[in-house]
């Protein structure tokens, strides 16, 4: 396999941490509310109330939060090794390596989300959470002037620019939700979720379209260009 291959199966793999959050709600002694609830409640040491007296107070009791902690920091790591092995994978090298040095650093947040369980170090893990967001939408969007010319631009430009709108208004839902609570319409954890878990789906739709359709690199003309000899067409498969 190609460096370009194995950081596309990196971010599919990313995929792996939605049935692990299953597998760890199916462990509360109590339901776990996936329109309540948060995503970072998985990953909670301790059993109880949380946010009593609050517009979000909930009941938290996740006796696998190893595993739910495990599946974060093992999404944020392959998340930052798929972007450091796409390094040089797109057509607009600056724009490229500027996206996947905010995405490689987004992953690392990841990382430490799970690292950091909320109930133990709540500042520390929302501050990471918070940032992650912003960094792999800045990384997104520049990511957009990476694959101009490439075979694959307008799917994945589309697939992007729609994850990125979706997942944007989901946080503004998010921010919303925190202070409305359980009047929410959507809920606080369905709205944190269309925030958080469409940018791990947006991944995983690039992994997938990189797998489909090799890189190469396409002048403004459209056509390949010639390497240094003149002869033979430059691309970025690697």
């Amino acid at each position: 396999m190609t460096r370009v291959q194995w950081g596309a199966a990196s971010w599919i793999l990313c995929l792996l941490t939605f049935p692990l959050q299953f597998l760890a709600a199916a462990k509360w002694p109590q339901p776990y509310s996936w329109s309540s609830n948060l995503i970072s409640d998985l990953g909670v040491l301790s059993c109880g109330v949380f946010d009593a007296g609050t517009q979000v107070e909930r009941y938290i009791c996740s006796p696998a939060h190893v595993l739910a902690n495990g599946a974060t920091l093992a999404n944020g790591l392959l998340l930052a090794i798929g972007a450091v092995l796409l390094w040089n994978a797109w057509p607009n090298r600056r724009s490229g390596h500027i996206a996947m040095m905010l995405i490689a650093l987004g992953g690392i947040l990841v990382a430490f989300v799970g690292a950091l369980p909320w109930d133990q170090y709540p500042d520390a893990h929302n501050t990471a959470a918070l940032l992650q967001a912003v960094i792999q939408w800045a990384g997104m969007f520049c990511l957009l002037f990476a694959l101009r010319g490439a075979p694959l631009a307008r799917r994945a430009e589309a697939l992007t620019l729609t994850c990125l709108i979706v997942s944007v208004s989901g946080f503004a839902l998010f921010i919303l939700a925190l202070g409305a609570g359980s009047t929410h319409p959507l809920g606080l954890g369905t709205s944190e979720r269309i925030a958080f878990d469409i940018l791990t789906l947006w991944g995983a739709g690039m992994g997938l379209l990189l797998l489909k359709t090799p890189l190469k690199v396409t002048n403004i003309s459209g056509t390949l260009p010639k390497s240094a000899s003149g002869s033979q067409p430059i691309t970025s498969a690697r």
